[in-house]
């Protein structure tokens, strides 16, 4: 259940979640590092202060204290006297901050005890502040720090030697991070100035972003619900150089897309109606004429032995050219159907051009053209179905020798610089409105020779299709028309 309500929350509510959740945790660890950091280097600033501070004193008593002819601070303790002692550690506390003490080598301590300035003979003190004592007698000046009930106390020591170098006593320093004015703010304060901070950025960073960040996802939203309803001519008109940018081109490169195949829905269905009108039309004309002599010749309306022979004719006739006009549409629709598979091969052009001339020899000869075939020695192979390219080229040049009057040319050629393939007649050319529709099915309709479906070249075109090959038609009326046939080169 708390999955699915995560799920389904606002953008909104989301983004304030996660800014809360990011400023937290950075106010969190710079909070931290920061009260961290700083203490470090508070402490490390300190002790070298401290150091200093405990060796200048040190120097400037062995001055006062310890002349040359005494060897140490048990032998005498001090020469100046302790009126004078103590102004001088109050001054010295005062402006280093620290409490002073001074340790012969008895381990006997003189400082400020209950404001008093005093000497304890070996008195008992924290085990860090005895260890600074002792490395102080050994010449060194150290530093040391100790946790005690929350406060960091620092340590520092520097040993007060005669001429001979010889330790003679030692200058501790004793004092807290607190006192010498470090102020460490609590864990549970920053935590809850953190919290309050990180709450308020959250609020005023997604007020101030959600709007730029959920307006280009709202206007997706509209526009994939415009998609769905089937407004494919609308746009998300966005324009950004991220993610949401790439989705939204995306999304108007799929609006563009479904409006160009709804075109083409809409194209195709205009097509296949008026397909099927022209197929009903072309159907019903021969299946009357049938059906009517039928008719007739049961009913004993026609007589005679030659006019009952005139009818069975011309029904058979009917018959025909229903067999070529289902045939040619069968052809044409297998074409059309990308699951029908062609027979592909290496297609010389030059071995086709010359077997369309030797088919295309026979249909001249019959009716008086003259058939010009040019094959240049430049050979191009490609990929192909030879039986279908066969056809295409025949179609068009029997349309050439059908609109060809006797004694004129009919040349075909195969380019030398290019696998270019051409058909020209001299026939008597087609108008120039008509030449972009002489590929539509039943664009002529059945002429009083009975020799055409009006399907031969929408079959050339789907062929050409097939095999990528590119179909130019030039006419000039009353002097030919030309075909030109490119196909791609390998």
């Amino acid at each position: 259940m708390s999955r699915a309500r995560r799920r389904h929350l606002p953008v909104m509510a989301r983004l304030m979640l996660l800014f809360s959740l990011l400023l937290i945790v950075f106010s969190l660890a710079v909070g931290l590092l920061y009260n961290s950091l700083m203490r470090r280097q508070s402490i490390g600033h300190y002790s070298e202060s401290m150091q200093r501070h405990a060796y200048a004193i040190s120097q400037n008593l062995a001055e006062m204290i310890v002349p040359a002819e005494y060897d140490g601070l048990d032998e005498t303790r001090f020469i100046v006297s302790e009126d004078n002692i103590a102004p001088y550690m109050a001054l010295i506390e005062q402006m280093t901050n620290c409490n002073v003490y001074l340790v012969d080598v008895r381990h006997n301590v003189t400082g400020y005890f209950d404001g008093v300035v005093q000497q304890l003979e070996r008195p008992l003190l924290a085990a860090y502040i005895e260890q600074t004592i002792a490395l102080g007698f050994m010449g060194k000046t150290p530093t040391i720090q100790a946790s005690i009930d929350g406060d960091t106390h620092l340590t520092a020591a520097a040993p007060i030697m005669n001429a001979q170098s010889r330790v003679l006593g030692v200058v501790l320093l004793e004092s807290t991070l607190r006192e010498l004015g470090y102020a460490q703010v609590p864990s549970s304060a920053i935590l809850l100035a953190s919290l309050a901070i990180s709450f308020a950025l959250a609020v005023l960073l997604a007020l101030l972003f959600t709007r730029y960040f959920t307006k280009p996802i709202s206007c997706l939203q509209k526009v994939a619900l415009a998609l769905a309803g089937g407004d494919y001519a609308t746009r998300t008109q966005i324009e950004q150089n991220d993610e949401i940018g790439s989705l939204a081109a995306s999304m108007d490169v799929l609006a563009e897309r479904l409006e160009d195949a709804r075109a083409r829905d809409e194209r195709l269905r205009v097509q296949q109606q008026n397909f099927f009108s022209n197929v009903s039309h072309e159907l019903r004309t021969p299946v009357t004429v049938i059906r009517g002599s039928l008719e007739a010749l049961s009913d004993g309306v026609v007589t005679g032995e030659e006019n009952v022979r005139a009818y069975y004719r011309q029904m058979i006739a009917e018959s025909c050219w229903l067999q070529r006009l289902i045939a040619d549409l069968l052809e044409l629709s297998r074409l059309q159907n990308l699951e029908f598979s062609l027979d592909m091969g290496d297609v010389e052009l030059s071995d086709l051009l010359g077997d369309v001339a030797m088919s295309a020899h026979a249909l001249c000869e019959r009716k008086g053209v003259m058939l010009v075939c040019e094959e240049p020695a430049a050979r191009y192979t490609l990929r192909g179905d030879y039986a279908r390219l066969r056809q295409m080229l025949l179609a068009v040049v029997d349309n050439a020798v059908k609109f060809t009057p006797p004694g004129n040319r009919i040349r075909i050629a195969l380019s030398p610089d290019a696998p270019v393939i051409t058909v020209q007649d001299e026939g008597e050319g087609i108008p120039e409105g008509e030449i972009a529709h002489i590929f539509d099915r039943f664009h002529h309709t059945r002429d009083a020779s009975r020799q055409s479906t009006g399907l031969g070249l929408a079959i050339v075109q789907e062929i050409a299709r097939r095999h990528d090959v590119t179909i130019g038609v030039t006419s000039e009326p009353g002097a030919g028309t030309t075909f030109t046939f490119t196909f791609p080169h390998t």
